[in-house]
């Protein structure tokens, strides 16, 4: 039986405080933040409050944790800053990057130069690099996007003739004389499916849907649905008026009490009626409450 029960719940965090300043000297974890097993924390690392940090995590230098952050089990964070309510699951690797609150890593996903907006997720052995990546986006498993690029108009397309950053453990080359490395942008309301390919310098518009392994090589417009190798426009998810009207509202970077006003409508079909009460500006008359 355990006696941590009977123990009130200030006096347990208190208590569990205490032992992180002695344990963590030199590291400000936040209040309540609990750390199970051995880990790795650099000098300087900084937690809001109730924060987990479980067995195996390691977190490198610059790193910054919003309040009710989770690192999983094995976890490698570093010089990388976490809103509130971030979780990574286990044996996610974060690198130099940003976000935003309410943010989901899921099992083995690997992000680095990243920027992600709030209330997105990224899936299971997803990989990120150099990516912006919007607000309620939805990242599937396995996605690629910023592996680089090789030249196909160059002499070689090995990066030891074109590239000083040492890829191939040595370059012959002085000066890079290839761009291998573009920002990919992805919008916001983002759903790109399981496997996809996203080539470096591609932008994708908000509302856009990609489907399960596709290539995407170009640029896709916002609320189209691509799919294909190479991916191409299958349709436009609605007519060009709604779209506009939908790009108008930029309902993504409302205030999360409007948020909860909107829910019914932008889950049900009837598009006609999110975007009336959008357009009205209708504060007063809760959502529910519209046809």
């Amino acid at each position: 039986m355990s006696f941590s029960r009977f123990i009130p719940s200030a006096a347990r965090t208190a208590l569990r405080d205490a032992g992180n300043r002695l344990r963590f000297r030199g590291i400000a974890l936040g209040s309540g933040t609990y750390v199970q097993g051995p880990v790795s924390l650099a000098r300087g690392f900084v937690t809001g409050r109730h924060c987990a940090i479980l067995r195996g995590a390691q977190v490198l230098r610059k790193t910054r944790l919003g309040d009710r952050c989770v690192l999983g089990h094995r976890t490698r964070v570093g010089n990388s800053t976490l809103g509130a309510h971030c979780t990574l699951e286990p044996e996610v690797e974060l690198f130099n990057s940003t976000l935003a609150d309410h943010i989901e890593l899921q099992r083995h996903a690997s992000a680095t130069d990243t920027r992600i907006d709030r209330f997105s997720y990224v899936g299971r052995r997803a990989y990120l690099n150099l990516v912006s990546v919007g607000a309620f986006s939805s990242i599937g498993p396995a996605v690629l996007a910023g592996l680089g690029d090789h030249p196909s108009d160059l002499g070689s397309t090995s990066p030891a003739m074109y590239s000083t950053r040492g890829q191939c453990g040595g370059s012959f080359a002085s000066v890079d004389c290839f761009p291998e490395r573009r920002p990919i942008v992805i919008g916001n309301d983002v759903w790109i499916g399981a496997r996809a390919f996203i080539r470096d310098g591609v932008s994708i518009g908000d509302g856009a849907i990609v489907a399960t392994g596709a290539i995407v090589t170009r640029d896709v417009p916002p609320y189209a649905i691509v799919g294909g190798t190479p991916a191409k426009l299958i349709r436009f998810r609605y007519s060009e008026d709604v779209i506009a009207r939908l790009l108008a509202t930029a309902w993504w970077s409302w205030p999360d009490d409007r948020l909860r006003e909107a829910q019914p409508l932008l889950a049900s079909r009837n598009i006609g009626a999110f975007l009336d009460w959008a357009e009205t500006c209708a504060a007063s008359v809760p959502a529910a409450a519209l046809p």
